[in-house]
């Protein structure tokens, strides 16, 4: 094989290309000097320019590398689940000052050097094909790239700064999460964390802006320009990031970037601490902005909750083995009630469609049998286990996302309450954002309640944690909606009936898990096994039974599945049958107080006493 750096600059699979490489990568490199004195940056050269491989050839030079340097690549990022991204290097070698020297295997993840070295430079290639927010891929179309799947980092040195460069496809071009260099084409992180957190998108991508409180927002679509109105994208966007910069009183970046993706399928959100990559099917961007909308005001609070709010257990991260994700109720949930908060209070929706909303949620909540024996806080532990398909089955799982986003609206109302609207959970998060975000320290369970427990002493927070978040069990929404005037109501109605039941992994397919014998799904060939791609034509971003909500009994539905290789029709009516349905519905007879307090929940904003100590 090939191993010195000057034979692998031979080998590149465009010799013409070879004098731009080799002068790249030297002022790259003589670009570092300067920071030699103590701590020199690890540098990373990314070629891309073999799309059609996709296969990104990268050049890593580690400078003053002691003996036993060790390089590692990460188990998981973005998604909690162990992905082994080892799978997709090869090809990993190293040179010495100009010679070829061996790393020495530890494990999977790990390589060591042998020797020191004043000046090693490791090269290897990574296969980057999964079109995916939560991934990477290189393709004739573009390339985008999350860096923990891609970069070697060196684990005992983690806080080492990083710079990285590219080499880019002609005719492309290409915006990162990162930071400037200080170089033309350079980038810099002060360490790998804030790198592997700041993913780049490389292509032909249309590109937008504005400013709003001296901060600048981008805005990079990879998509069909004919699917959407640019001038109502950058109209959501401003009144999210308005409303939400309102709440948490103040902008902690000079720059933030929002990433977007039309493909024909899959979706998603990922929150970055200076950006945001969502991908959307197409199918439903050209028929409405209201994923969009969901989806970006979820992501643009993560800004703050878990990327700078965030539970010790996630810290620090380990790249390998996972962390203690038990927090998750409110580091996603809790960023669920106030993506809500933030559509109705930014008058993207309306009060009737967040009653609405809320409403779905509990059903949601009330359709699965787990969470009669599973807490909320061990659903977030249990995160690691959601890359299995038959983890979601309503028997064995319920979402921290659904019941962490129920707990925010509880725990709001019982705030108010308890302190007779002078506080809010409003004001948690920005207690949470001044005592803990901006001085660097994290929280936990107790910190919550006690931040709660001053805010409103009337407020029995550590009863409510041991009930409602270590404990499993039914949440008491018409003592905590009463509050606000507002009541739970539950109505029996005929609702369409699938005939089968399907299940769906965080990401990846949809997969019929059962069909019920005798139904119409039965009858016209449905099979356990099926993967569900269409409905009616349309791409599936969730399961069909989120979908009926715009079905009657007895209407016609055509199902595109595969099965093995074969790609086939299934067609048949729906069936009927009787299901609870769940409204929240404003009490006509609601005391002044209670109006005053629904007012204040629904568009923010309390009475401010003397009670919070900070």
């Amino acid at each position: 094989m090939r191993n010195s750096f000057n034979t692998v600059v031979a080998a590149f699979r465009w010799r013409q290309t070879v004098p731009a490489i080799v002068a790249a990568y030297c002022l790259f490199v003589a670009g570092s000097a300067d920071g030699r004195s103590q701590n020199p940056p690890v540098l990373y050269l990314l070629d891309l320019r073999n799309p059609a491989s996709h296969l990104v050839d990268v050049t890593m030079h580690i400078p003053q590398a002691g003996d036993g340097t060790e390089l590692q690549i990460p188990a998981w990022s973005n998604l909690y689940q162990i992905r082994d991204f080892v799978r997709n290097l090869q090809d990993v070698r190293a040179e010495c000052q100009g010679r070829p020297v061996s790393l020495r295997r530890e494990d999977i993840n790990t390589w060591a050097s042998v020797e020191s070295c004043a000046d090693l430079k490791i090269h290897y290639e990574v296969y980057a094909n999964q079109e995916s927010v939560f991934s990477a891929i290189l393709d004739g179309r573009h390339a985008f790239l999350n860096f923990a799947l891609l970069l070697l980092y060196l684990p005992h040195e983690r806080q080492r700064p990083v710079r990285v460069k590219f080499l880019l496809p002609e005719d492309w071009k290409l915006i990162t999460m990162l930071d400037d260099g200080p170089g033309p084409g350079e980038y810099q992180a002060p360490d790998y964390d804030r790198l592997a957190d700041s993913p780049a998108e490389a292509g032909k991508f249309q590109e937008y802006d504005y400013v709003q409180e001296g901060a600048e927002y981008r805005i990079v679509v990879d998509g069909d320009q004919g699917l959407y109105s640019s001038k109502r994208l950058l109209e959501v966007l401003e009144k999210i990031t308005s409303t939400e910069t309102t709440l948490m009183q103040g902008v902690p970046f000079k720059r933030y970037t929002f990433m977007f993706f039309f493909p024909e399928k899959g979706g998603g959100g990922m929150e970055h601490r200076a950006g945001t990559a969502i991908s959307i099917p197409a199918d439903q961007i050209h028929t409405g902005f209201e994923s969009l909308e969901d989806i970006a005001a979820h992501e643009f609070f993560h800004l703050w909750n878990v990327k700078r709010i965030r539970p010790q257990g996630l810290e620090p991260i380990d790249y390998i083995h996972g962390n203690d994700t038990s927090d998750l109720w409110f580091s996603e949930g809790v960023t669920n009630t106030y993506a809500q908060l933030t559509l109705l209070r930014a008058g993207l929706i309306n009060s009737s469609q967040f009653y609405n909303h809320l409403a779905a949620e509990i059903g949601q909540l009330n359709s699965r049998p787990a969470r009669n024996f599973l807490s909320v806080e061990e659903s977030g532990r249990e995160a690691w286990l959601e890359k299995y398909l038959d983890y979601f089955r309503p028997e064995r799982s319920i979402s921290y996302y659904n019941k962490g986003e129920l707990l925010g609206y509880l725990l709001d109302l019982a705030i108010r309450h308890e302190s007779e609207n002078r506080y809010s959970l409003d004001d948690v998060m920005q207690w949470l954002n001044r005592e803990f975000a901006r001085r660097g320290r994290f929280f936990s369970d107790s910190d919550l309640e006690n931040i709660m427990t001053q805010l409103a002493p009337a407020f029995a927070a550590r009863e409510f944690f041991s009930r409602n978040i270590s404990g499993a069990g039914d949440l008491n929404y018409g003592k905590y909606l009463g509050y606000a005037g507002l009541a739970l109501k539950i109505k029996m109605k005929e609702e369409p009936d699938l005939g089968f039941d399907s299940l769906q992994a965080f990401v990846g397919p949809i997969q019929v898990e059962s069909v019920v014998q005798g139904s119409n799904a039965d009858k016209a060939g449905l099979q356990a096994g099926d993967i569900l791609l269409k409905m009616d034509g349309v791409e599936l971003p969730v399961t069909p039974d989120r979908e009926l909500v715009y079905f009657k009994p007895g209407q016609k539905v055509v199902f595109t599945v595969q099965r093995g290789t074969r790609v086939l029709e299934v067609a048949y009516l729906l069936g009927s049958k009787g299901v609870k349905v769940y409204h929240v519905e404003e009490m006509p007879n609601a005391t002044s107080a209670q109006l005053t307090l629904r007012r204040g929940w629904l568009m923010g904003g309390a009475k401010r006493g003397s009670t919070a100590g900070n």
